[in-house]
C-alpha cells in the first residue's frame, strides 16, 4: 500500500515536490505486539514495552544531549548512571568497569525518512554497526516508527562480563511498540480507523476539535493513500489558503474563489499545473489508517488519476471563461494585500508574459497561449503574520478557467516593474 507523505513547508513561492512513497504492507503483525505481563516486563513513556532482564534496571528520560537529539529511555545492568550535578545530563564516558547501558534516542531533522523507511519488529540487535556516538565508539542499531528516527546505543565498561553484553541481543528482540488505539489521536497522529473501512475510491473528509493536523480530506487509491489538506494555495505569499470542496459528479475538488479544480490525487486540472494541493503523511500501521506526522506544499504531478481509479478524470468540466472583472473579483477574496488600494489585470500572449518583468523565471505550460497578468497595491501581509512584507501582489492566471498559474509578491515600490508598459488585449 503506498501512502503519500505529506513534511511542513515554509513559505514557498512555487510548492515543492511531493515523496514517492513505495509499497508499505497493510499490516504489521509485530509492529505493536503487546508484551504479555511477565517478570521484568516495562513500559516506557516513549511508546514500547520491553522485557528487562533480572537485575538490569530501566529508566525513562526526557532530556536533550544536544540540539537535535533526545535522550528517551536508559537501561543498565545495575544502578543508573549518574548525572552530571551542573548539567543535570547522564555522563556515560565514566561507567563503572563492569557496567552495561543501552540507551534510546530520538533524532529529529527536517525532511527526514518517510513511511516506507518504517521499522518492522522485533530488531535485530546482531544488525548495530560501530560507530562514533556522543561518547566514543559503540554499537549502534537505528530504527523507525511513526517516523521518529530512533537509535539504541550500547555501552560498555572494561570489565563488564560477557553474559550482560549478550544480554543485550534479548532485550532488544523484546521492544515492542504499545498497541495503537482504533479511533483518536495517538502520539501527535489522527488514527481513522482499519484500513478496510475505506473503499478504493473513497473520498471523506476528516474534522475533529482533537485532530494534532487539522481538517483534510482522505482518499483511497488502488495504491495510494492521499490526506489532502482542504485548502489550498498552502504556504503561498500572495494568496490566502482557499477552502476545496470535493464535488461528487465532476469527481474533483474546486476551489470557488478562483474556479480551480484538481484530481483526487491532489494535482491541479486547472491553470498551470503548479499549484497542486498540499497534504499530510498518511500510513498504514497494524491495519489502521494514520494521518499526521508532516505536511506537504504540492509541486509536481502526482500519481496519475488512471493509475489509481478506475473512473479517472483527466480533466475539469467546461467552463465559461472568466471576464477581466471576473478575474479581478476571484483573487481580491484570496490575495494578501488588503486593504486593495489598486487593482488591475491585462490580457497578454503567452510570450509576452514570459518576456515581462512582472514575474520573472514563471513557468506557463505551452498549450496556454494568452495569460491574464493581475496586480493588486497594498500592504502584504502573509497568512498568520501581522508584518507587512510587501506593497503588491501579482498573479498569471489561465483565462480559459480562471485557475491560477503563478503568482509573486514583495518586490521593490509600490507596483510590479513593467505591469504598465504591457499591452492589454482585452482593452478596456
Amino acid at each position: 500500500m503506498q501512502v503519500r507523505a505529506l513534511v511542513l513547508a515554509a513559505l514557498l513561492v512555487t510548492a515543492c515536490a511531493p515523496a514517492s512513497i513505495p509499497d508499505v504492507a497493510d499490516n504489521g503483525t509485530l509492529a505493536s505486539t503487546p508484551v504479555p505481563t511477565l517478570p521484568g516486563a516495562f513500559h516506557s513513556a516513549a511508546g514500547f514495552n520491553l522485557i528487562v532482564p533480572p537485575g538490569w534496571t530501566a529508566t525513562d528520560r526526557t532530556e536533550m544531549f544536544n540540539r537535535r537529539g533526545a535522550r528517551l529511555l536508559v537501561l543498565s545492568n545495575g544502578a543508573q548512571p549518574v548525572a552530571d550535578a551542573q548539567t543535570g545530563l547522564l555522563t556515560l564516558t565514566d561507567l563503572p568497569a563492569d557496567h552495561v547501558v543501552l540507551e534510546l534516542t530520538e533524532f529529529s531533522f527536517p525532511g527526514g525518512p518517510g513511511p516506507q523507511t518504517e521499522s518492522t519488529f522485533p530488531l535485530d540487535w546482531h544488525a548495530a554497526q560501530v560507530a562514533i556516538g556522543p561518547y566514543g565508539l559503540a554499537p549502534m542499531l537505528h530504527f523507525q516508527h511513526l517516523l521518529q528516527s530512533l537509535t539504541l546505543t550500547a555501552y560498555s565498561g572494561p570489565d563488564a562480563k560477557q553474559a550482560d553484553r549478550d544480554a543485550l541481543a534479548s532485550v532488544v528482540a523484546s521492544i515492542r511498540p504499545e498497541v495503537i488505539p482504533e479511533s483518536g489521536v495517538y502520539r501527535g497522529w489522527d488514527v481513522l480507523g482499519p484500513l478496510a473501512t475505506f473503499p478504493i475510491g473513497s473520498v471523506r473528509h476528516f474534522s475533529t476539535p482533537q485532530s494534532t493536523v487539522g481538517a483534510f480530506f482522505l482518499v483511497r487509491g488502488a495504491h495510494t493513500l492521499f490526506a489532502l489538506i482542504d485548502s489550498a494555495y498552502q504556504f503561498m505569499g500572495a494568496m490566502k489558503p482557499c477552502p476545496i470542496r470535493y464535488d461528487p459528479s465532476a469527481r474533483t475538488f474546486v476551489c470557488e474563489a478562483t474556479g480551480d479544480r484538481w484530481s483526487r490525487t491532489g494535482a491541479q486540472l486547472t491553470g498551470g499545473g503548479l499549484f497542486g494541493l498540499a497534504y499530510h503523511t498518511a500510513m498504514v500501521k497494524d491495519g489502521l489508517v494514520l494521518v499526521g506526522g508532516s505536511s506537504m506544499g504540492g509541486g509536481e504531478r502526482p500519481p496519475a488519476e488512471q493509475d489509481e481509479f478506475a473512473d479517472p478524470v483527466d480533466s475539469p468540466l467546461p467552463s465559461i471563461a472568466p471576464t477581466k472583472a471576473d478575474v479581478l473579483g476571484r483573487y481580491a477574496m484570496i490575495t494578501t494585500t488588503a486593504p486593495i488600494e489598486r487593482a488591475d489585470a491585462k490580457l497578454v500572449t503567452r510570450a509576452q508574459a514570459l518576456a515581462s518583468a512582472v514575474i520573472r523565471g514563471a513557468s506557463i505550460r505551452p498549450e496556454i497561449e494568452q495569460v491574464w497578468i493581475l496586480a493588486y497595491r497594498g500592504d502584504v501581509r502573509f497568512p498568520g503574520s501581522a508584518e507587512v512584507h510587501g506593497r503588491w501582489a501579482t498573479f498569471y492566471v489561465d483565462p480559459a478557467t480562471g485557475g491560477a498559474i503563478t503568482m509573486a509578491c514583495c518586490g521593490d515600490g509600490d507596483w510590479p516593474a513593467g505591469f504598465d508598459a504591457l499591452q492589454d488585449l482585452a482593452g478596456n
